[in-house]
């Protein structure tokens, strides 16, 4: 179940927000009768809301049978949204509400027809179990809608006879809202149900607007309501061990030591406004990175920020094509962000110190200052400007950006981009823009989205991620949507005709061919029980930039010696592929997904076309309610066409197993094996040896490469009371011989750490 306050945008800055509801038992709990009381039903569109204020204080325990939840607010009459929406909800829910002057407390009653299921773990991996789903999982339906919620909360829940039942309180302490005397919130109550991915909502929200947002309740007349003074300080004490070969016998491993001292705090300025500060702060208890296979290699790869002091609050910086990537601040030394609202106002001001490049003598630190405005226009159009600086030495990039989101005719939007950036390095100064428009439609059976892109070759960002510049992008997008009758097995039929067509901008100013076209019909269907499954056919063509491969030689036998000659690069190439998706429903104990892509696709290192096949399959399973383990593997295979050799594979097989001993101790482990196998270049026309020219001009093989890598990281963690965590971990990455022989496996490094964060909160209200 996910609360979703609209108007009450949310921050918290430490670890407190982790405690998710509590499942420790089983009980049968009869509904208590109810007296007299304001019912909400949100199928006949009753979602004016004025909970009642109430002069009391009441333990968080789960069981909703104090005196004040008689006079609650109850909401009910859930409607579904997907995968069919309007239609009543299989299963009852009903959400009480009441407020006290410090805090809002809601309490749900979930009723299931099938059983529920429930694990115990931390708020942020509950989202394998049915009970208190992870906020904004399984977005399926939602479009880009952020349901993340990042505000402390005291929660307790537990399993009844006829479903379960959870006991929120929510401080306002914790909760950013405008300064007014009567408050007027804007509430959505999302149900989601594991088993079958089914997600109800309280307020009937149609999926042929173009906005999920504006498909809300009201909660109103809310007053008195005491914030007091929000002051946390987070002192952490982190203790390193970094253990690495050497190039003496006597001493092959040698271990260092360090300590680093630093902390986070955390100021409500105003009842919404915030103010975060971080100095050396350390991130060694974040997930390292799922291991990506790139799609194409000529570009980077995308990871998303998991370091926690950059993801909360990380709404308030979205800019449209990523020109906000905060991963761009590799190692911060300190930063500071202000966030908040002023009236139809969204504001985001970020500033970080990041540390020097390592090795580099004299490097200087980089400075990274990025600020963020978005204004509301009507009910859901905005409009936003963003400038972007980082500073290091006698370097320097700029980025300064604007763009609104139009929303008409309750299906229709206009999307509007225009961004302008500035590189000075010794080499001089290069500046660039970025383009971009795109019209859609979001009805209910039909849609569709038009866009057009252009991002010049000098456009640069080194706040954000543009892997691409130099091209110009033509997109269409068509939908159409088909709903079975209730209990059919066919629950929903999606049909996605894709085509795009792209330019480098020379050509598109000299009307040439497009170098790259791509068409595509993707056949999505949601099956009874929740099974979901796609088969997406998909032609394209390549033209390769020749401008890539000047650096390309071939070397060609003449007589007793050998001569280079140019790279000539290949002709254009024509491909047909297919994409298969399967994914299981989430059942009590175990869930699975395979996506298979299988075809003809063009690779770049040789400009040839290879045969391909990408296999991406994860398995989730739960034993028992404190354990979860999840298997992924990742593999990637070209054969080359035009002799059936293999060119390249790549395979990525990963485990995670943690364990929720208690609601306090946690326990986890990760480990990935990455293997990246490449023959040697080879021209594919003559098929002799390609060799590359470096920047002085000598000449190497572009031999083969074999590369085979492995990371182990465990990780124990003790949290007593929110806010106060204990880390202990253990990583090491290690190297293979040859891909998974694990005969001449050997350590390049590891390293041990102990950390260790008090959270202290200064005017804490009582409960």
């Amino acid at each position: 179940m996910t609360l979703w306050a609209s108007h009450a945008l949310a921050q918290s800055s430490d670890a407190a927000r982790k405690a998710g509801p509590d499942v420790a038992t089983v009980d049968t709990v009869p509904v208590t009768p109810m007296t007299e009381r304001a019912v909400h039903r949100g199928a006949d569109r009753r979602l004016d809301v004025a909970p009642p204020r109430v002069e009391a204080d009441i333990a968080v325990d789960g069981r909703l049978d104090e005196a004040v939840w008689q006079r609650a607010a109850l909401l009910t009459a859930f409607s579904q949204y997907n995968p069919v929406d309007g239609r009543p909800a299989r299963d009852s829910s009903e959400v009480l509400v009441w407020y006290s002057p410090t805090a809002i407390h809601f309490g749900i009653r979930a009723f299931s027809t099938s059983g529920v299921q429930a694990t115990l773990a931390d708020r942020d991996r509950i989202g394998n179990s049915e009970q208190g789903a992870q906020p904004g999982v399984s977005r399926a339906g939602l479009g880009a809608v952020d349901l993340t919620q990042d505000y402390i909360w005291q929660s307790k829940g537990r399993l009844t006879d006829y479903g379960y039942e959870v006991e929120l309180r929510i401080p306002f302490k914790s909760i950013r809202f405008q300064s007014a005397d009567t408050q007027t919130w804007g509430l959505q109550i999302i149900r989601q149900t594991q088993r079958t991915g089914y997600q109800d909502t309280w307020a009937p929200a149609s999926r042929g607007n173009a906005s999920f947002l504006v498909q809300e309740g009201r909660l109103n007349g809310m007053t008195g309501l005491q914030r007091g003074l929000v002051m946390d300080v987070t002192p952490v004490v982190t203790s390193f061990v970094n253990g690495a070969p050497t190039a003496s016998a006597a001493d092959a491993w040698r271990y260092t030591n360090r300590q680093q001292f630093g902390g986070d705090v955390r100021w409500g300025v105003t009842s919404n406004f915030t103010l975060n500060g971080t100095a050396n702060p350390d991130f060694s208890q974040v997930e390292a990175d799922v291991g990506q296979i790139p799609g194409d290699v000529r570009f980077a790869l995308f990871f998303p920020e998991l370091r926690p002091f950059f993801v909360e609050g990380s709404e308030q910086f979205d800019a449209p094509n990523r020109l906000v990537y905060t991963r761009q601040i590799v190692r911060p030394v300190s930063a500071v962000k202000l966030t908040g609202k002023i009236p139809r106002t969204d504001v985001g001001v970020l500033a970080a110190i990041d540390q020097a490049a390592p090795g580099v003598v004299d490097a200087p630190n980089p400075l990274f200052a990025i600020a963020r405005v978005r204004r509301d226009l009507g009910d859901n159009s905005t409009a936003g400007a963003l400038f972007t600086d980082r500073e290091a030495g006698q370097t320097s990039n700029r980025v300064l950006n604007a763009d609104a989101r139009l929303l008409f005719g309750r299906v229709y939007t206009l999307d509007l981009q225009a961004a302008g950036s500035q590189d000075v390095t010794t080499s001089g100064t290069r500046r660039g823009t970025l383009l971009d428009l795109a019209h859609g439609r979001t009805g209910r059976q039909y849609g569709y989205r038009y866009s057009l892109q252009s991002i010049s070759p000098d456009f640069i960002t080194r706040s954000g991620f543009v892997p691409r510049n130099d091209f110009v992008r033509a997109q269409i997008f068509n939908r159409g949507s088909f709903f079975g009758k209730r209990g059919a097995r066919i629950e929903q039929y999606t049909l996605f005709f894709q085509s795009s067509a792209l330019w480098t901008s020379n050509d598109f100013s000299d009307r040439a061919p497009p170098l790259e076209t791509r068409i595509g019909i993707s056949n999505s269907v949601t099956l009874k029980g929740g099974w979901q499954a796609s088969v997406t056919p998909e032609w394209q063509t390549f033209a390769f930039d020749p401008r890539r491969y000047t650096s390309y030689f071939v070397l060609q036998p003449s007589g007793a010696r050998v001569d280079t000659t140019a790279f000539a690069v290949n002709a254009r190439q024509s491909m047909l592929g297919a994409q298969f998706r399967l994914t299981a429903p989430q059942r009590q104990r175990w869930g699975w997904s395979v996506q298979l892509s299988l075809g003809e696709d063009p690779e770049f290192f040789e400009t040839a076309t290879v045969r391909r096949i990408d296999l991406d399959a994860s398995a989730d399973w739960r034993p028992t309610p404190q354990i979860r383990i999840n298997a992924l593997l990742r593999r990637q295979q070209f054969d080359r066409e035009r002799d059936g050799t293999r060119f390249s594979t790549r395979t990525i097989p990963r485990l995670r197993v943690e364990y929720q001993a208690t609601r306090q101790l946690f326990f986890r482990f990760v480990g990935q094996y990455e293997s990246s196998v490449r023959d040697a270049l080879r021209d594919p026309r003559s098929d002799q040896p390609v060799v590359l020219r470096s920047s002085t001009g000598t000449f190497s093989r572009a031999t083969a490469v074999n590369t085979n890598g492995m990371r182990a990281d465990w990780l124990l963690s003790f949290l007593p009371n929110p806010g106060t965590v204990f880390f202990a971990g253990y990583g090491a990455s290690l190297t293979d011989g040859d891909p998974f022989a694990f005969r001449n496996v050997e350590r390049t490094n590891d390293g041990f750490f102990v950390k260790f964060s008090y959270l202290y909160r200064v005017g804490q209200a009582t409960r």
